[in-house]
């Protein structure tokens, strides 16, 4: 830095400086391959010295031609140079590299079986430890021989064998069998079971340091053929019917059929399952028997049958043979007769509880009790079920139910398709209001419809036979006798793909046997024409309608159809190197931009034109012109020709040569120029430098740089990289140093490296020459001098002497020195707790905020100012007042201030509570409170103890302040402090309630606003009691009176806290009403004479007179009960019967709350 002034005051001797460099150049080159010493060789120790690990037996994946071996070299990555070599069987060189850190370790793909040597050279500066190699052997994987299931034959025992003894150096595997619980059951290559479940066996081969290489995992599962079962999908089936075998666990066995009865079986396959269709069934209908013989190749000799029945039913087919008509509308006398075609357990009539018994073929039976109208007739046999529809007529039907049946129109055909045929129902009488239901053949319903004020209906349906039947608005059915008959029409036949995805365009043919002519409408609604198997050009997106017909004819209709096409743009796309690593192997990328690479197909082409890859992603194992074709996935190929681009040697590594001028350390500076093979390559460069100790140092401020200038003595080495963060390739490519030496002879001083003060300090360099001195502060001001001036240090930072010898010439080179001043701040300190026990002694800490605590001198006092303690912690045990200093170690004294601090008296005990809440009979929990001094407390802990005495933590509800419980028994709180120490416990019992007494009210009360009437309300003994009205809070006494209409609830709370609610509903009735009977049997007790009243009445006074005013019956009751009779009477007078005859009634009755009074007269007819 002070170079200029160098060349000022010293001109004279600049070039002996220049004349002793150039000796020294010539005497300071070490060659790499010079530098192979040993650690005696040196005044250092060599640690942390490389050490080549890897694997010993390397085995190709089952079926594979390739296995990756790891390699490691151990050392000091920062500072090595590892050189990696690998030999083949033959002593050929697959492998050369050589790098730094990043080839510490290293990935290589074998793929020659024998034996490999791998050999490592790491280079530490001019260090060269010696050559490492280790033989590797690459083979082929052990041939399983152990398959993934195996079948024991009962108890017989079975042979399990892991790998085939012909695989490669079988002698060199050993193996472990384990079971499924993973106990070890042996160690061969065989292992002889009898029990069912699953076996593991792991096949390797140890290394020379007991270590399993060559590892091979294999598994078995070993079941037993007499647990096998047959399970069936159904117990029978009918002629359109399957029925599915299978067994379980699955497992291949022969399958056998034959007929109940019959001792010969047919052979139908060998599998896992059994599906039989009825074509198979050949003897006919009836029971039939599945054989399953299981097939063990585990044990030829195991013979086990498994037998299963099924019946084979035919359809229950009947035929209708009549009817029988209803007499009347809705009168049940009506009904159907059939005969059966086959077997029938029963037939139903849908919709009523009409059913037949069992019927043989030829039987006969009446379905009777029908009222008019169209039913489905349903038969059953087994599973199987058939159906007819069919019709029960009215025989004396309503003049406005009669109908005829016109113009039976059958179906015809449209330009794209086919209408409903159709037929007129017209009303012989007028206009009528109904709805009518017209039924299938086989009895399904295909029209349910209502209509008003018609004199016709038009109704279309497909073509087909149909049951009419109409209903009047009583809903009498009048049924038409017999079907009416619409002709139908066949369709033509086609088919297309669906919905298309296409690429710019598409060609459409649509699917037939049959001549047909098809028009295509497109999105626009543009038609096209073309006769069959010519396509359509399709070009355009949305949704397409194509009609096929067959010309010049009307017995077959169109038929129509939509899809829609969606266009798929073509895909733009770039190949793009995405990664590459340091051993030449590449990762190129299909670049599709927004596109989602599941929506495309991709297809790599190497330099041969030969298929290399379909994924978005490929690895070349060649060089050479490669292409890349990316198309739409779902469409149509699109006329995109295939990219082509370069795939060229990989550079792995380059020669790097260091040259190097003449160096004096403080001038003038040495210049080192680096050279490379294959410049293009390298991105990167980074130097350092090791010095005399061996340690490195980066440059970081020369990266990238062919040619540098250095004043500093040392051995530079340039590594040179390839890193290409786009592609993650990080990769040295080579390196080199050269070794520089400083000129020995310099002018002479001596200063202290570093120094600490507090303030300033003035420092005097020693020596005995004249010297010139040059400070440089850690400001940048530059200070001047001579020997024998001192330099005051004021900045913290590093204050750089520079001195030159004043006398010239001269044979010294200069000499710089730094020294590293330091100006403390003052300690930042504070007195903490650090730790306590239960037994209240403390130990507390200096807590440094900025210093480590070897950096300070610490003095603990106590009140009188003792020193007590010179460490970072203090354990005191009585309470009182101490105080902390702390100083910064090797500097001058700060003026720091002691800091004091109270040891108070511990909290080793603190008082507690529980408080429950109550634990109701409805209740599924309660809860349980604790109150303390929670400042005080670190931790909580719950324990319940149950009836028995048993206890147990409650961990999840550790640190709950409260908590909720379910079981009944004693839960306790512990309360400890942060040491922990226990400060208190609590306990509470709960119980649960066993209150059986609920709020008594009826669900609903009978009132009357009006006059206020109503009943007051006492549900029983509660502790309170809220009365609501819908969500209104009315009342919370302890009874009360409703006085509005409409939904109340009452909540209460009993003695013991717990809460009920119920809830009732007021109607309102305010007028006073009687009842009686208008006629009586004397003394029939069925028959008396009784009067009821409603609520709202509180007496009654009744006369009953005969037809000469004579009383003859008198009743009076003045405490009336509501909805009860009252004033009975049996007709007699005197103790006799009273004639037949009109009597009259006066009856007087009233509401003493309300002085409502009224008079009720009537009469009473007496019948005998």
């Amino acid at each position: 830095m002070h170079l200029n002034k160098l060349k000022d005051l010293h001109s004279n001797y600049r070039a002996t400086i220049l004349l002793l460099l150039g000796v020294f150049f010539f005497s300071i080159i070490l060659t790499p391959s010079s530098a192979n010493f040993s650690e005696d060789e040196f005044d250092f120790p060599l640690v942390n010295q490389p050490d080549l690990q890897g694997p010993e037996t390397l085995c190709f994946p089952l079926g594979g031609e390739s296995v990756i071996g790891t390699f490691s070299g151990g050392g000091i990555p920062a500072a090595d140079v590892y050189s990696w070599k690998i030999f083949g069987p033959n002593n050929s060189l697959l492998l050369s590299i050589s790098g730094g850190a990043l080839l510490q370790t290293i990935n290589y793909t074998f793929s020659i079986r024998g034996v490999h040597r791998v050999e490592l050279s790491v280079r530490r500066g001019v260090l060269v430890f010696p050559l490492q190699t280790l033989n590797v052997l690459v083979q082929d994987r052990p041939t399983p021989a152990l398959k993934a299931k195996y079948s024991l034959c009962g108890t017989d025992p079975l042979n399990l064998t892991a790998i085939n003894p012909s695989s490669p150096n079988f002698a060199s595997y050993e193996f472990i069998w384990r079971d499924g619980s993973g106990n070890e059951i042996g160690n061969a290559n065989n292992l002889t079971v009898v029990n069912s479940g699953k076996y593991f066996v792991t096949v390797f081969v140890p290394n020379s340091s007991g270590k399993s290489e060559c590892v091979t995992n294999l598994s078995t599962e070993v079941s037993n053929s007499s647990d096998i079962k047959v399970e069936q999908s159904l117990s029978s089936i009918c002629e359109d019917q399957g029925i599915t075998f299978s067994t379980n666990p699955s497992s291949v066995g022969n399958w056998y059929l034959n007929k109940a009865g019959e001792s010969s079986r047919t052979f139908l396959t060998t599998s896992e399952s059994l599906f039989i269709f009825q074509n198979q069934l050949n003897d006919g209908f009836g029971d039939y028997e599945v054989t399953y013989e299981v097939i063990n190749p585990d044990a030829v000799d195991c013979e086990i049958l498994i037998q299963n029945t099924f019946t084979f039913n035919p359809i229950p087919d009947f035929t209708i043979i009549g009817s029988i008509g209803s007499s009347g509308c809705n009168i049940p006398d009506g009904g159907v007769q059939i005969r059966a075609n086959t077997k029938i357990d029963y037939v139903i009539v849908e919709g009523t509880s009409v059913v037949s018994p069992s019927l043989e073929p030829g039987d006969i039976f009446t379905l009777s009790g029908l009222e008019s109208g169209a039913y489905n007739l349903i038969s059953f046999l087994g599973n199987c079920g058939n159906s007819y529809a069919s019709v029960v007529p009215l025989d004396n039907p309503p003049t406005e139910l009669n109908f005829q049946i016109t113009d039976e129109k059958g179906e015809t055909c449209t330009l794209d398709g086919k209408l409903n045929g159709s037929f007129k129902v017209n009303f012989l009488n007028g206009p009528i209001d109904g709805f009518y239901r017209v039924l299938g053949e086989k009895g399904a319903i295909y029209k349910n419809e209502s209509f008003s004020d018609k004199s016709d209906l038009l109704i279309d349906v497909p073509g087909g036979k149909f049951v009419f039947e109409l209903y009047n608005q009583d809903s009498c059915s009048l049924p038409k006798k017999e079907f009416v008959e619409i002709p139908g029409k066949e369709l033509v036949n086609y088919s297309i793909p669906g919905d298309l995805f296409i690429c710019q365009s598409f060609e459409l043919t649509p699917q037939t046997t049959q001549a047909l002519e098809f028009e295509l409408i497109s999105p626009s609604n543009n038609s096209e024409f073309r006769n069959v198997n010519e396509p359509f050009t399709i070009t355009e997106e949305g949704t397409y309608k194509i009609i096929g017909r067959l010309p010049n004819q009307d017995d077959l209709c169109p038929v129509s159809q939509t899809f829609r096409v969606t266009l798929v743009d073509p895909v733009e796309f770039e190949v793009v190197l995405n990664e590459e690593d340091c051993l030449g192997n590449r990762t190129y990328k299909a670049e599709i931009y927004d596109r989602d690479s599941t929506s495309v197909i991709f297809t790599w082409y190497n330099e041969n034109d030969e298929v290399v890859g379909n994924n978005q992603f490929l690895n070349p194992t060649s060089t050479g012109t490669f292409k890349l074709e990316v198309q739409p996935a779902n469409s149509s190929a699109c006329p995109i020709p295939p990219k082509e681009f370069e795939i060229e040697d990989p550079v792995l590594s380059v020669d790097v040569t260091l040259t190097t001028t003449k160096l004096c350390e403080f001038g003038p500076e040495a210049m080192i120029t680096l050279e490379t093979t294959f410049p293009d390559a390298i991105t990167d460069i980074e130097w350092r430098r090791f010095d005399e100790n061996g340690d490195i140092i980066e440059l970081p401020e020369l990266k990238n740089q062919t040619e540098i200038t250095t004043r500093v003595g040392g051995t530079y080495e340039a590594s040179v990289f390839s890193i290409i963060p786009d592609i993650n390739k990080n990769c040295e490519l080579g390196r080199s140093s050269v070794e520089l030496d400083l000129t020995p002879e310099k002018v002479l001083f001596d200063i202290p490296q570093e120094i600490t003060i507090c303030e300033r300090y003035d420092l005097l360099p020693t020596t005995n020459q004249n010297l010139i001195f040059f400070v440089t502060t850690p400001s940048g001001e530059e200070l001047e001098g001579n020997s024998g001036d001192s330099f005051e240090l004021i900045e913290p930072g590093t204050y750089t002497f520079l001195a030159f010898d004043s006398d010239s010439p001269t044979p010294f080179c200069p000499e710089q020195k730094e020294i590293e001043v330091s100006i403390v701040e003052p300690v930042v300190f504070e007195p903490i707790l650090f730790e306590e026990d239960c037994s209240g002694s403390r130990i507390y800490q200096a807590s440094l905020s900025n210093y480590q605590a070897n950096e300070v001198e610490i003095f603990w006092r106590d009140a009188n100012g003792t020193i007590i303690g010179g460490n970072e912690f203090l354990q005191i045990s009585n309470p009182g007042a101490y105080s902390l200093e702390v100083q910064p170690a090797n500097s001058t004294t700060c003026q720091i201030e002691p800091i004091s601090f109270e040891f108070e008296p511990p909290v080793l005990s603190l008082p507690l509570a529980l408080e429950s809440d109550p634990y109701c009979p409805d209740a599924s929990s309660t809860n349980i409170r604790l109150d303390t001094d929670f400042d005080e407390v670190s931790r909580i802990e719950w324990w319940f103890t149950d009836i028995n005495g048993t206890s147990t933590q409650l961990s999840n509800f550790t640190n709950l302040r409260e908590i909720s419980v379910t079981n009944e028994g004693s839960y306790e709180a512990r309360l400890f402090n942060s040491i922990p120490c226990l400060l208190g416990t609590e306990s509470v019992l709960i119980l649960k309630s066993q209150d059986v007494v609920r709020p008594a009210l009826e669900e609903n009360y009978l009132i009357c606003p009006r006059y206020e009437i109503a009943p007051v309300l006492n549900p029983g003994n509660f502790a309170s009691y809220e009365w609501y009205f819908g969500e209104q809070l009315v009342s919370t006494s302890p009874t009360y009176k409703p006085n509005l209409i409409g939904n109340y609830s009452l909540t209460v709370t009993s003695l013991e806290g717990c809460s009920y609610s119920t809830t009732f509903t007021t109607e309102e009735e305010c007028e006073l009403r009687v009842s009686f009977p208008t006629a009586l049997t004397p003394s029939d007790p069925d028959k008396q004479f009784l009067i009821y009243t409603n609520y709202l009445i509180d007496e009654l006074d009744v006369w009953i007179f005969n037809q000469w005013g004579e009383l003859i019956f008198h009743c009076e009751n003045k405490n009336l009960i509501s909805e009860e009779s009252t004033c009975p009477w049996d007709g007699t007078y005197q103790g006799r019967k009273i004639p037949n005859g009109a009597y009259t009634i006066r009856i007087n009755y009233s509401n003493t709350e309300r002085n409502i009074n009224q008079t009720t007269i009537g009469s009473l007819l007496v019948v005998e």
